[in-house]
């Protein structure tokens, strides 16, 4: 009897460990079923600006050579190409000396206005003199007559020069805007660009004539880069639920990203919306000459299976006559639809089976 025990344990063992990581239960609504989906992207450049003059000029001087960082803090403007502003100099200088002359007849405006303003003054006193004493009888007509005039005569004087400095003040600014313009004007002939930004691409030498809008230097800013992936309706939903799984292809290091935009027009033939990402550039480990631009990623979506069936081990389904079903804890029999198999286990639409079942051995 000692022996046959033991025989029987020797039997026993294997089975016991096989089953050691082996469910006794299974909540199928737990193991709902996931489809992977992976995108492949290559970066780019977060903001790219191609400067052009609008302006025919002549190339004076080009600042920055291609890989060159342009120096300064972000946001500000750093000049890069200088184009020929000799004759537009000229005519600043020009403007200029004009805008003299117009203040001096500004000026000398004022002064006749206040010699006039101090003569009608003088005259209206003189003709309130003459009426006490024309009243009196010590003045003729005539000398009044000739008071009135002179008084007249004061107060139109004193409205020319009001007119005269009006015109004085409406040609100083006239001068100022004329030298405004040509200010302006050469501005324009210094082509800026961002700084820190990247020189991409220089595409005008020193002496070269300026063809309006064409393009003269590709700036890139390499704080940060894009992807673009187009992505389904359902796709997209996941997008919020967790985030993103996104590797680089080359050495399978993760890298950080988040999605900055989504476009609201699909596309008319697949029907699929872009997605942005921007990853910052710090997620990068860059080897010379890398820069972060044209790095191939993979993007890599857990979407909900579109059947919503549920994952169940072969040993917990089977069948009954021409129908599959499974067994709950309370030895209910339920009835449920196979997707499809693999070596794990069963897809399958789980019908009327509740939430919380859970199943056992069929």
């Amino acid at each position: 009897m000692f022996y046959t025990f033991f025989l029987l344990l020797s039997i026993t063992s294997p089975v016991d460990t096989s089953h050691v990581d082996t469910p006794v239960t299974w909540r199928p609504y737990d193991h709902a079923v996931y489809s992977r989906r992976v995108f492949s992207a290559y970066t780019r450049p977060g903001r790219v600006l191609t400067v052009a003059s609008d302006l025919p000029q002549r190339v004076e001087q080009v600042l920055f050579d291609e890989g060159d960082r342009v120096p300064g803090l972000p946001d500000q403007m750093v000049p890069a190409i200088v184009l020929d502003s000799s004759v537009e100099k000229q005519l600043l200088e020009g403007a200029r000396i004009s805008l003299e002359f117009s203040l001096n007849d500004q000026e000398r405006a004022q002064l006749s206005i206040t010699r006039a303003t101090t003569a009608a003054q003088i005259a209206s006193k003189e003709l309130d003199r003459m009426r006490v004493l024309h009243s009196r009888g010590n003045a003729s007509d005539a000398d009044l007559d000739r008071q009135v005039l002179a008084e007249a005569e004061a107060r139109v004087a004193l409205e020319m020069a009001l007119v005269t400095q009006r015109d004085a003040t409406e040609a100083v600014r006239a001068a100022k805007s004329e030298v405004a313009v040509i200010e302006a004007r050469i501005a324009r002939l210094t082509i800026q660009a961002p700084g820190g930004w990247r020189v991409e691409e220089r595409l005008v030498e020193p002496g070269a004539g300026v063809v309006p809008g064409a393009p003269l230097m590709v700036f890139a800013d390499l704080s940060a880069f894009e992807i673009d992936v187009p992505m389904a309706e359902a796709e997209i939903q996941v997008l919020a639920d967790g985030p993103l799984q996104i590797e680089r292809v080359s050495n399978r290091t993760e890298v950080r990203g988040e999605v900055e935009f989504v476009g609201a027009v699909p596309d008319a033939r697949t029907r699929k919306r872009r997605v942005v990402i921007r990853i910052p550039a710090e997620e990068f480990a860059l080897e010379s000459p890398e820069t972060g631009g044209g790095i191939e990623l993979q993007v890599t979506l857990e979407v909900p299976d579109a059947s919503g069936g549920v994952r169940v081990p072969h040993r917990f389904i089977g069948r009954r006559l021409e129908q599959w079903v499974v067994k709950t804890e309370d030895g209910k029999l339920h009835v449920v639809s196979p997707v499809r198999s693999d070596d794990e286990g069963w897809v399958v639409l789980p019908g009327d089976l509740p939430a919380a079942a859970v199943l056992i051995e069929y």
